[in-house]
């Protein structure tokens, strides 16, 4: 291997490095915006055309082979979805 090669290589691998030092913590998953209808018949959400409550956020993934799904506040589905593409 050359030695330009060489330098090129280890140019990266400092740059690759420094970037690493500004990520914070890393989450497998998804976090996904949905709206949904309620149990109340007379609710407006059941109108035609309806207006669904919400937005709700969920941040679905797998533990021990089963989904698992958790219920977050619209702050804590940023975070969570800045963590997932960490992992990415």
């Amino acid at each position: 291997m050359s030695v330009d090669k060489l330098e090129d290589l280890r140019k990266q691998v400092k740059e690759q490095s420094h970037e690493l030092k500004n990520i914070d913590f890393a989450l497998h998953g998804t976090v996904w915006k949905h709206y949904m209808k309620c149990g109340n018949v007379k609710c407006k959400c059941h109108a035609s055309p309806p207006k669904l409550h919400g937005p709700y956020y969920d941040w679905s993934r797998k533990v021990k082979g089963k989904t698992v799904n958790i219920r977050l506040c619209e702050e804590q589905a940023k975070i969570v979805e800045e963590w997932i593409q960490n992992m990415k």
